[in-house]
This record gives C-alpha cells, structure tokens and sequence, in this order.
C-alpha cells in the first residue's frame, strides 16, 4: 500500500521537528528511516502510525479502512493483558476477525514460537521473547501496512536472522508494506528496498539502500557511518580501483574478495 505524506508539519511544544514535510513510501517495499537521534525518525514513524495529532496529510493508498500493525521498541509498553493468549485476542477481536483461535495458533508459529507460550504472562518473558509476541499479536490481524521501531533491540543473532526471513517473507508473499526505524545500520542493510535518510526533519537523501547506504559523504553529514559491507567495498573501489560491487551478506563479500584476490597483491 502506497502511502503519501504532505506537507505535514509538527512539533513539541516550540521545538519544530517537521515544517511542511513530504514524501511517498512505495508499495510492497521493505522502507527503513534512518537518522541521527533528534532527526526526527522515531516522530514520522509516530504520525504514520497514527500515534500523534499534525498538521497535513498521510493518506494510504485508496483506502478509507485499513489496518496498521505497530511495534513499539519497548514491547512491554503496548502489553494489557494477564496472557499472550488475551494480548493476541484483543487485536482480531478489534478488528472483528474470524477464525481466532486459528488465527493466533498460526500467527505465534510464523514468530518462531510454540503454543506453549499462549497461556503465559508475557511481562514473566523476556525481552526477546515478548518482542516477538507482540508481533505476532500484530501478524494475526493481518494488516495492510506494518511498521517497526527498533525490531532488533534486544534479538540475539539467531533471532534477527529469524526477523530478516521473516520480513522478506511477508513482503514478498503476502504483499506487505514494512516500514522500519532502526539505529542499527548494518541489520538494515540485509533486507530493506528503500531508505529515507532523515536530517533535522527533512529528507537529506533517498533512494535503494545501496544508493544512500553506499554515499558515505551524506550518511556521515547526517551523524552515520555507513554498513560495514559497503565500507570494505568502498575502501577496495579506493585503494585498489577495483569494483567488487556491494552485497548484502558478508559471507558474499568474501566470496568477492576471493575472487579478487590477485588485484590486492599487484
């Protein structure tokens, strides 16, 4: 679902984190926002999801009924109730779904989690573990539009492997459009479409990850350091004038560098 911002205009009291801000997030893509702290991503992810009153528009797609799935950083912040069961019940009873009891017993596998978690206090699991709780909670409902703060926070390796396969699964079967505010430069690089780079409220650069995640001048303008990836292939394309190209994984670059290898030598 294609989602069309203007001229939105915000702010805290007499802090203007936005002044007639515009911009298109594209449909079915995986978007992260990126910035420094106080660039003022956390805030559009905030209006996107409905969380603030403002000034403008946010309009999404044809629609006049849709749904939004938002997960907090904190995910214990958007937990109400004694059980995960409860706390997965209360969004599809919202949305007045059917097939509940099903709808949860799938949405909790597609997580990484068994039905041994359904009778649980989700304040008695761990970080990790609720994070993935509530977006299971949010997978049920199925929205048209899923939007993330921070989804890594708290993940071990396995874990945000888990996520990345995730995302890219809903993107790419069930037609999703993700929106993603993460500090975290590196886990971003390895599954996101398309990225706006926020800079005191307005969009420094945008474009595919590799054209903004690779421009190491403007990614250092706005506070950042670009993915370890693209830095060794920048310092390569430099040092060497040699152009591996850029790659998602690490295991990849290696797999170029060997290829390579008889330019580092010369």
């Amino acid at each position: 679902m294609e989602i069309k911002i203007s001229n939105v205009s915000f702010s805290y009291g007499n802090n203007i984190v936005f002044d007639n801000f515009s911009c298109l997030v594209k449909d079915e893509l995986i978007s992260a926002i990126v910035g420094k702290s106080g660039s003022g991503k956390s805030t559009l992810l905030n209006l996107i999801g409905g969380l603030s009153c403002f000034h403008g528009s946010i309009t999404f797609g044809s629609l006049n009924n849709y749904r939004i799935g938002y997960l907090f950083q904190n995910s214990f912040d958007q937990v109400f109730n004694s059980s995960v069961y409860m706390e997965m019940e209360f969004g599809l009873k919202m949305f007045k779904c059917s097939d509940i009891d099903l709808k949860i017993r799938e949405a909790i596998k597609l997580v990484g989690l068994d039905e041994s978690y359904l009778p649980r206090n989700p304040y008695e699991l761990s970080y990790g573990e609720c994070r993935k709780v509530m977006l299971a909670s949010i997978l049920a409902y199925d929205p048209e539009v899923i939007v993330l703060d921070n989804p890594s926070v708290g993940l071990d390796n396995k874990s945000k492997n888990e996520l990345i396969k995730l995302l890219k699964s809903l993107k790419k079967d069930y037609n999703k459009t993700i929106i993603i505010v993460s500090s975290d430069i590196n886990f971003l690089h390895r599954f996101v479409d398309y990225v706006y780079l926020l800079k005191d409220g307005k969009i420094c650069l945008e474009g595919s990850k590799y054209d903004v995640f690779s421009n190491e001048e403007k990614m250092n303008e706005c506070g950042l350091f670009v993915p370890n990836v693209l830095h060794f292939s920048n310092i390569v394309k430099v040092k060497k004038n040699v152009n591996i190209g850029y790659r998602d994984e690490i295991n990849d670059l290696i797999k170029d560098v060997y290829r390579y290898a008889k330019w580092w030598f010369v």
